[in-house]
């Protein structure tokens, strides 16, 4: 288990007194915004700026997702500015993805940044809010799963088509083709990324009949059971390019554990709360346990230096049962993490509204400077530019760990 050791937080103080500088550029006074939400959204919700905010912000009460929502609603910034200034850096959710999940073939969502200034990939609708008129969009932004591609990263207990794919490899996955080619042995036709009971895996996959499929590997054992198509295994896409790390992964013998207790692959139901839902999915496609999920939750709190980030392995149940987003704005970011979920995508299926287009950026100051390392951008290489430049970042910040550990033995 890891170690439980997190470097000091930042004080609360100077963090209270940034918000308070960010305040004063939206033209309105704290008394003035907490009306403003008291009206629209009621003083019950967790919408509700109260009148003590930064009083509460510098004894350490974190912010509501909602409240730094409600900011981007009714005040001329952007909800990721707003995420920045109370110290959310979304930037970190995919370098830690690429970072920390090693075994399993996992996704990873990128999160694209303009001019050191936060973007999500994900372009919300909402109508631009103005200060004096503010109001709730009833636009919802649309999630990234309507973009064409998803992102895996390739496990080292997951290596069927090794050494085509590379362990530590991200893999780009066209959603719009999913299975219209199969193959009739493991040594060629396209690979597909195929969600299974147990997790993500990256393979050949050849069709026995209308229902049934088998998984193809070098490796026999991969192959040996027929599997129902769309109830045991479901391909989301054909995988088309590839990110691969300068040198091979150490490659080892699968078995990791698992968090699947059916035998059958979770299907939409009506009954369950889309945001129980979207975790359970996600969850077991990581194909994580709760105690390995709230393993890496820790690893999570150290490199953020806020514990804060982890989570206990009775709340990661309680959250795939419970269809309300946690108050802590960075367990909301952990669960992305652990699971591979997009952090809008969430937000969506939280019935977060947030406003994050034809906004003007919040003018930043050194208050705002990030405390956490900023991603590495390639060196000595041409950069890709059929990755996101997030995943590339984080590809070379994993790469640059490496070769400094080896020089170091």
């Amino acid at each position: 288990m890891a170690r439980q050791s997190y470097q000091p937080p930042i004080d609360l103080r100077t963090q209270a007194a940034s918000i308070k500088s960010a305040l004063k550029t939206t033209g309105l006074s704290l008394a003035q915004l907490s009306a403003l939400t008291s009206d629209h959204y009621g003083r019950a919700s967790p919408y509700f700026l109260p009148p003590t905010f930064l009083y509460k912000l510098a004894t350490g009460v974190t912010p509501h997702v909602c409240q730094i929502a409600a900011l981007s609603v009714i005040t001329p910034h952007r909800f990721t500015d707003w995420m920045t200034a109370f110290g959310f850096d979304l930037a970190q959710i995919p370098r830690l993805q690429v970072r920390l999940h090693r075994e399993r073939t996992v996704l990873v969502t990128p999160v694209e940044t303009d001019a050191n200034r936060m973007l999500s990939r994900t372009t919300a609708t909402c109508l631009v809010a103005r200060t004096d008129t503010p109001f709730l969009s009833t636009t919802p932004p649309p999630n990234r799963l309507a973009e064409p591609y998803l992102y895996a990263k390739i496990g080292t207990a997951d290596n069927p088509t090794f050494p085509e794919l590379l362990p530590g490899s991200i893999v780009r996955v066209d959603t719009r083709n999913k299975g219209l080619d199969f193959s009739v042995d493991a040594n060629s036709g396209p690979i597909y990324l195929v969600e299974r009971v147990g997790g993500l895996t990256c393979c050949r996959v050849k069709r026995l009949d209308d229902r049934h499929i088998l998984l193809l590997s070098h490796q026999s054992a991969h192959s040996l059971f027929p599997l129902r198509l769309d109830e045991e295994a479901r391909i989301l896409g054909r995988v088309d390019t590839e990110l691969r790390p300068n040198q091979v992964t150490h490659v080892s013998n699968p078995g990791a554990d698992s968090g699947t207790t059916t035998s059958l692959l979770r299907q939409n139901s009506q009954s369950v709360p889309k945001l129980c839902a979207l975790l359970q999915t996600y969850r077991e496609r990581s194909g994580l346990t709760f105690r390995s999920a709230h393993e890496i939750s820790i690893s999570v709190a150290q490199a953020l230096h806020d514990k804060h980030y982890a989570i206990s392995i009775g709340l990661l149940s309680d959250y795939d049962t419970i269809d309300t987003a946690p108050r802590h704005t960075a367990k909301i970011m952990t669960l992305c993490i652990l699971y591979g979920i997009d952090f809008f995508q969430y937000l969506n299926c939280a019935d977060i509204q947030y406003d994050d287009s034809r906004k003007s950026p919040l003018p930043m100051t050194t208050c705002f400077q990030k405390v956490n390392p900023p991603l590495g951008r390639p060196t000595g290489q041409k950069v890709r530019t059929d990755f996101p430049l997030s995943l590339v970042e984080a590809q070379n910040e994993v790469i640059e760990s490496c070769s400094r550990r080896t020089m170091a033995v």
